[in-house]
C-alpha cells in the first residue's frame, strides 16, 4: 500500500544476474519511476482541487445499486477498510465487515452507526491466515447478505499485513503471502458461485500496491524462504502485492464471460497502522526503548503526530489520510464502465508492471494457490477425522470399563 519510493529492490539471489534479469531490472526501474512521477502529480492535483473522479459520481451513476447491493470488506476495522465501509454504509449499501477481531468489529459497527444510524451492517469473523477460517466464513457472508436484505454484489479484498520479520501462519505459510493473497483467492473462489449467479454486474476489488512492481517472480518453490533467497521485509511485501496483481488479472480472465469484473487498485501512501511493522524492533523496558514501551507501541503512538504533520505541511501531497486512501478502492467498486482487469491509482486507470502481464505467471500462481489450499483443507479434514476417531475410541473404552464394573460389582456384593 506504500509508494514505490519507500520500497527497496528485492533481495537478490546468490547467483549473478543474467542479461535477461538485468534488462528486467531496468524495465522495472523505468516503470517505477514513471509511476512515482504520476503519483506525485496526482497528489498535487488532489490537494489543489480537493476532488477526484469519485467526487464526480452520483449514486445513480454507480455500477452497483446501493439499495439492492451488499458489499463485503476485508480488513474493515481499521484504516482505509474502515473508511470504505463507512462510505458504503452512508450511501445505502448493505455492508459486511470481515474481521479477525470481532470485538474491534463491534466498535466499528458503532462507529458507522454513529454517523449513519440506519446503516445496514453485519460482522463475519474471518482470519485470512487460516484456511479453516476462510472456509467457514464464506457461507456466513452469503447468509449475512441475505439478512441485510440485498444480495452480495461487491467484494473488497482490502486486508493486508507487512511483516517486519519472517513469520509463518498456523498453516505453515509465510504470513503476508497467505493473509494478502492466498486467503483472498480462497474466499473469492468460495463466493464466486454467488457473485456469478447474481443478476447484473458484480465486482471484486483487490488492493494491490505500487510495490507490486518490485517483484518479478513469486518464488513458489520456496514460499517460506527455505531456498537461497533470504527474507527481506520490503521485497516480501512486494511479492505479496505482486501476487494480488496477478490474482486480479487472472480472475478477470476466468470471469470474462460472466457479470463479474475484477479491478486491482493502489490506495497510495496511506497513514495507517500498517506502519506498526516498520522501523527498528525492541521490547518494552529494553535499552532501545526511549519511552519504556515496545517498538510497535511507540510507532502506533506516533501516528497522531504524523497525522498533524501531514495536515500542516506539504507531506499531504504524498501521504494520504485513510479517508483519502479508500477513495481509489471505492472508485474501483462503483465507477461505471471500468474494464475487468483494470488497475486504478488515484481514481484513474493506469498501467501495471511488465512482470504482472505474464499470462504464465498468473496462471501458475492461481493453480498453485488452489492446490495448496485444497491440500491444507484435506489435512484439516484428516486431522478432524482422526480426532473424532480417537474420541470415539476413548468413549468406547470408557463404556467398556463401565460395563465391566457393572458386571463385577454384583458378584462382589454377593
Amino acid at each position: 500500500m506504500f509508494a514505490i519510493s519507500l520500497v527497496s529492490a528485492p533481495a537478490l539471489s546468490l547467483k549473478p544476474p543474467t542479461p535477461a534479469a538485468l534488462f528486467q531490472a531496468v524495465e522495472t526501474a523505468v516503470y517505477a519511476s514513471d509511476r512515482a512521477r504520476d503519483e506525485l502529480l496526482s497528489g498535487v492535483k488532489r490537494v489543489a482541487l480537493d476532488s477526484d473522479a469519485l467526487s464526480a459520481l452520483s449514486p445513480s451513476q454507480y455500477a452497483l445499486d446501493p439499495s439492492t447491493s451488499t458489499c463485503c470488506v476485508t480488513g474493515a476495522t481499521d484504516g482505509i477498510g474502515k473508511e470504505a465501509a463507512l462510505f458504503l454504509a452512508k450511501e445505502g449499501f448493505g455492508v459486511i465487515l470481515c474481521a479477525r477481531d470481532t470485538a474491534k468489529a463491534a466498535k466499528t459497527v458503532e462507529y458507522i452507526k454513529g454517523q449513519a444510524s440506519s446503516a445496514r451492517v453485519a460482522v463475519v469473523p474471518l482470519d485470512l491466515s487460516s484456511v479453516a477460517s476462510v472456509e467457514a466464513a464464506a457461507p456466513l457472508i452469503v447468509d449475512a447478505a441475505a439478512e441485510l436484505g440485498s444480495p452480495l454484489k461487491g467484494l473488497m479484498l482490502n486486508a493486508g499485513v507487512w511483516p517486519g520479520a519472517l513469520q509463518t501462519t498456523g498453516d505453515d505459510m509465510e504470513l503476508a503471502l497467505q493473509a494478502c493473497h492466498i486467503g483472498h483467492q480462497q474466499l473469492t473462489q468460495r463466493l464466486m458461485p454467488t457473485l456469478e449467479g447474481s443478476a447484473g454486474e458484480t465486482r471484486v476489488v483487490t488492493t494491490s500496491s505500487s510495490a507490486h512492481a518490485f517483484a518479478t517472480e513469486m518464488g513458489l518453490d520456496h514460499p517460506v524462504y527455505t531456498g537461497e533467497t533470504k527474507f527481506d521485509t520490503n521485497s516480501n511485501y512486494g511479492r505479496a502485492k505482486f501476487a494480488n496483481m496477478l490474482f486480479a488479472q487472472e480472475l478477470a480472465q476466468r470471469t470474462r464471460s460472466s457479470g463479474v469484473r475484477s479491478i486491482a487498485t493502489h490506495p497510495g501512501v496511506v497513514l495507517t497502522t500498517l506502519f506498526r511493522e516498520l522501523g527498528p524492533d525492541y521490547q518494552a523496558a529494553s535499552s532501545g526503548s526511549l519511552s519504556g514501551k515496545s517498538a510497535v507501541e511507540d510507532r502506533l503512538a506516533g501516528i497522531p503526530a504524523l497525522r498533524t504533520i501531514r495536515e500542516t505541511t506539504p507531506l499531504k501531497v504524498v501521504l494520504k489520510s485513510p479517508e483519502e486512501g479508500c477513495r481509489p478502492l471505492l472508485y474501483s467498486l462503483l465507477a461505471p464502465g471500468l474494464p475487468s482487469g483494470g488497475y486504478i491509482v488515484d481514481c484513474a486507470l493506469t498501467d501495471i508492471s511488465p512482470a504482472s502481464k505474464s499470462v504464465a505467471a498468473r496462471q501458475e500462481l492461481w493453480e498453485w494457490t488452489e492446490r495448496w489450499v485444497e491440500t491444507k483443507l484435506g489435512s484439516a479434514v484428516q486431522e478432524e477425522q482422526e480426532a473424532t476417531r480417537v474420541a470415539a475410541t476413548d468413549e468406547t473404552n470408557t463404556a467398556a470399563e463401565v460395563v465391566a464394573v457393572e458386571i463385577v460389582t454384583p458378584s462382589d456384593v454377593e
